[in-house]
């Protein structure tokens, strides 16, 4: 038990520096493009995870374990937390979090055709109790719905992708490397699409949810250069308190608590921008959040 609080505990930290980072980057976004902040994302991430690998395994690690697939999986994660960012400048930090967390019904759900396993009839009522649940906080119908919102849940589809690769492609890579593979996706791409994304789509066709990804590129002085490059130190050290409390614990003991990540933006939203979400979406969040729950805590059944 003493071992099992201390891995929640470490786990909770990593969610708050995730929160932490989700804060700078909504403030960022109204400064600077989306892919900027990610490329200086990746850019600070990198050689932490350089040295965090230097220290821990050997360099040669980083291709014994099928580069390619890490290649793409690090590409459908830039695509993954591009959207993700999009939406954030956008709507509120909680709303964005919380539709992102529909990630664990896309996995059951992906985990059938790409991996041939079945769910039963208790995991199916789970899931569309939280996709009732999304449908609560989208409202689609109503003068609140916008596309904007199908953003972080497009996000939560490609990131439940990444991670079904993983099982898919048998990747047996430390998670160390395998933050690498996406840090560096995000220094590459980031760039490739500020260079290609006026070329192929005009700014003037943008909407809202796009103006953001149309902001001039330029380089950051003073205190923003601190706050763009803590968006870096921030991902890197969140991920490594989460890698050590799965190393500390059984995953399924401990997955669910990666939920607390909500009570951590929602805390934050309300002391930075004074963000309280109204009764419907809380109540549509709520059962997002208690679906996912019980879908990780039968998979986790399923596993043991």
């Amino acid at each position: 038990m003493h071992s099992l609080l201390q891995a929640i505990a470490i786990l909770s930290l990593g969610k708050l520096l995730f929160a932490i980072q989700d804060v700078i980057i909504k403030q960022m976004s109204t400064s600077y493009p989306v892919a900027e902040i990610v490329f200086i994302r990746g850019l600070v991430a990198v050689p932490i995870l350089l040295l965090l690998i230097l220290l821990t395994l050997r360099l040669r690690e980083l291709l014994r374990h099928h580069p390619g697939y890490h290649v793409l999986r690090g590409s459908l994660m830039f695509g993954a937390f591009m959207l993700f960012y999009i939406a954030l400048a956008e709507i509120s930090l909680t709303t964005t979090t919380a539709l992102f967390f529909t990630a664990p019904f896309f996995i059951t759900l992906l985990a059938r055709p790409m991996l041939g396993e079945r769910f039963g009839p208790r995991r199916m009522l789970g899931l569309c109790a939280g996709f009732i649940g999304v449908l609560i906080v989208l409202r689609p119908g109503s003068d609140d719905f916008s596309l904007i919102l199908l953003l972080p849940i497009v996000s939560a589809l490609l990131y439940a992708l990444c991670q079904t690769l993983v099982r898919y492609a048998q990747l047996t890579a430390p998670p160390s490397v395998m933050s690498l593979y996406a840090a560096l996706a995000f220094v590459v791409l980031g760039p490739v699409m500020g260079l290609a994304l006026p070329l192929l789509l005009p700014a003037a066709s943008a909407d809202a949810a796009g103006a953001t990804l149309y902001l001039p590129w330029r380089l950051p002085g003073g205190s923003d250069l601190w706050w763009l490059m803590a968006t870096g130190l921030t991902s890197a050290l969140g991920f490594m308190c989460t890698s050590h409390a799965f190393q500390r614990e059984q995953a399924s003991r401990i997955a669910p608590f990666e939920y607390v990540m909500i009570i951590w933006v929602t805390l934050l939203s309300f002391v930075v921008w004074g963000e309280v979400p109204d009764g419907p979406t809380l109540l549509g969040i709520t059962i997002i959040v208690l679906s996912g729950i019980y879908v990780l805590r039968r998979e986790g059944r399923r596993q043991s």
